[in-house]
């Protein structure tokens, strides 16, 4: 063990033992971590993407949220990820534009152009209802990460409609989420109890409440899972969770992480036939398999209902 990993360990060890004697204060510390994105410093890669997109602002809770739309086609909507911007997904934005299809993107509260200094998963899924509502008639959703759990939410609980879903390393369960990331800091079993009941308060719902795949069992529409096996930030068997939660269509990456899959074509590519597939029902799973530039092995696009695997 070098000398970075041993000052790792004992940085751990104090803020265990101190959020043990200290709950109140390190529960707080982590509510504010699930509570409060840091705005974006990194320049993206796409940030000509949206030239010559018209801009509008909507209020959702007297927060204004600005979104950008382009085209005259078939509705897709594109909604960022925790600390990202409208920018993060502006790798489909050409491609979409050259199959005739209208792009929209929006900041979600407390990102990018957004008000806001706190991103609670309702307002985030009223934000997304709110925009795709103005919208409407949508085609799809494209989202990722965390907007692809409230991209969910805002379907199940806030009269959201979409013919199709896109979820790019989407979580399945928020306190596994919220509890994961206190654990990763340090935080003491003590310190994470009180950090949920301070979340819940501010969601106005337990954590358990926020689950994705429960949220794919009752929405109606077609979805398309993209998740990359070595993803850090949401582990593959969350996302196995959620295939497992209804008829859904699987595009597993053998690499990719969190983020990159978001830029790499032959996902955008098979996002894009995705949306151009025609629902057929009662139809036995199929499979089209092909090299994917992050790894030597084959990546699937399974249709059809899929199994988890236990954790």
């Amino acid at each position: 063990m070098n000398s970075q990993s041993v000052g790792q360990v004992m940085r751990l060890k104090l803020v265990h033992s101190l959020s043990w004697l200290f709950p109140e204060h390190f529960a707080a510390i982590g509510t504010r971590l699930f509570l409060q994105p840091q705005r974006a410093a990194l320049p993206s890669r796409w940030q000509t993407a949206f030239a010559g997109f018209d801009k509008t602002e909507i209020l959702v809770g007297g927060l204004r949220i600005p979104f950008w739309r382009k085209g005259n086609g078939p509705q897709v909507l594109l909604v960022h990820g925790w600390g990202n911007d409208h920018f993060a997904l502006g790798g489909f934005v050409q491609s979409l534009l050259d199959q005739g299809y209208a792009v929209a993107a929006l900041d979600l509260p407390a990102h990018g152009e957004a008000d806001g200094h706190i991103a609670p998963l309702p307002l985030m899924a009223q934000a997304i209802a709110a925009v795709g509502n103005a919208l409407a008639p949508l085609h799809a959703v494209i989202a990722h990460s965390v907007g692809a759990a409230t991209s969910v939410l805002a379907m199940e609980e806030y009269s959201l409609k979409s013919s199709k879903l896109v979820l790019i390393g989407a979580p399945q369960a928020a306190k596994k989420q919220a509890v994961g990331q206190a654990m990763a800091k340090g935080l003491s079993g003590r310190a994470i109890k009180r950090m949920e009941r301070q979340i819940q308060t501010h969601l106005d719902a337990p954590l358990e409440h926020f689950q994705v795949d429960r949220g794919l069992g009752i929405i109606d529409c077609q979805v398309l899972l993209v998740h990359a096996q070595d993803d850090r930030v949401v582990p593959i068997q969350a996302a196995q969770r959620n295939a497992a939660a209804a008829e859904i269509r699987t595009l597993w990456l053998d690499q990719g992480g969190h983020n990159r899959p978001l830029g790499d074509p032959q996902v955008i590519d098979s996002v894009i036939d995705f949306l151009t597939i025609r629902r057929r029902r009662n139809r036995h799973p199929s499979g089209l398999r092909y090299q994917h530039r992050f790894a030597q092995a084959s990546v699937a696009l399974n249709a059809g209902t899929s199994q988890a695997e236990p954790s």
